[in-house]
């Protein structure tokens, strides 16, 4: 009836037969009933591989899309979905930076518009512009810039539309100030008529060149060390700004219309600027944010 010879319980040798172990008193009959426990390989060669690939179909579209709302669409599906297994080789922290950079020089119109004076970008500068961001002046809607809330905006987006002393790798920006010569003498500046020549944009779709003839304007450098964390290499970005120091008026100009000027001067935060050292412009910025934002937060 039973052909076990030693007992499951102490290991003794059974009698002959036996079903109860003299030794501990261990009922055999118990070890027989308790079914033999199987490796995790065997159970999935037995079928457990089933939950493993659904768990796998229902998983990788959920991290995908989390991985898209970081990377944003590429141009065509093969390379977005390149970008969802791969990530985009930097792309997205270029983005951001162009973008921040563009909210460096547009926060510093606007403050040098209020103040009348351009603020010191030694210390803790960001905190200073931080009133000036368009997400405090403007709203946060990215292209239209419109919004009654800009706590409604998801914390990517407010990410985007803040004043930052990092670019998009977490690296600090490296700022310089360079005053323009006064009326006609700007002209004569080598790399005032080089800037001119290579164009500079009034706003993201528009260009356009200031009036270095009216008023005081300083020129403001703003680097990133880009992918590689190093100045001075290929992969650097670079923002060249135009500011215009306070805002300058007619002596015929309404008292009405010098308050409107001040007051859409100071909204925009109007200043003139080219993007250097990437393939990507302020709308590919723009509309990085945009994604974002339709994004599920």
């Amino acid at each position: 009836m039973l052909d076990r010879v030693i007992c499951e319980g102490c290991g003794k040798k059974l009698q002959a037969g036996s079903t109860i172990c003299l030794h501990c008193g261990w009922d055999q009959t118990a070890a027989l009933a308790r079914p033999e426990s199987i490796s995790v390989v065997e159970y999935i060669l037995a079928g457990g591989w089933r939950l493993v690939v659904y768990g796998l179909i229902i998983a990788l579209p959920f991290l995908g899309f989390m991985r898209l709302r970081t990377t944003g669409p590429g141009p065509d599906l093969p390379t977005t979905l390149r970008w969802m297994a791969f990530g985009d080789g930097g792309r997205a922290a270029e983005l951001e930076t162009i973008h921040r950079m563009h909210e460096i020089g547009a926060a510093a119109a606007r403050y040098a518009v209020r103040e009348m004076e351009l603020p010191s970008f030694d210390g803790e500068w960001e905190e200073v512009l931080a009133r000036a961001a368009t997400a405090r002046v403007r709203g946060w809607i990215p292209l239209v810039f419109y919004g009654a809330d800009t706590g409604m905006a998801p914390a990517s987006v407010r990410e985007l539309y803040e004043v930052r002393s990092v670019d998009g790798w977490g690296r600090p920006y490296q700022i310089t100030v360079r005053p323009i010569a006064r009326d006609e003498a700007a002209f004569d500046d080598e790399i005032v008529i080089a800037d001119l020549e290579e164009g500079l944009q009034a706003t993201f779709f528009t260009v356009d060149q200031p009036d270095l003839v009216h008023g005081e304007w300083v020129r403001l450098l703003i680097e990133s060390a880009g992918a590689d964390g190093e100045f001075d290499t290929e992969d650097d970005l670079r923002m060249i700004s135009y500011v215009l120091v306070g805002h300058v008026f007619r002596l015929l100009y309404d008292p009405s219309v010098i308050q409107v000027e001040i007051e859409r001067a100071y909204t925009i935060g109007r200043h003139y600027y080219r993007i250097e050292g990437s393939q990507y412009d302020l709308i590919d910025a723009r509309l990085l944010a945009e994604y974002r934002l339709t994004s599920i937060h």
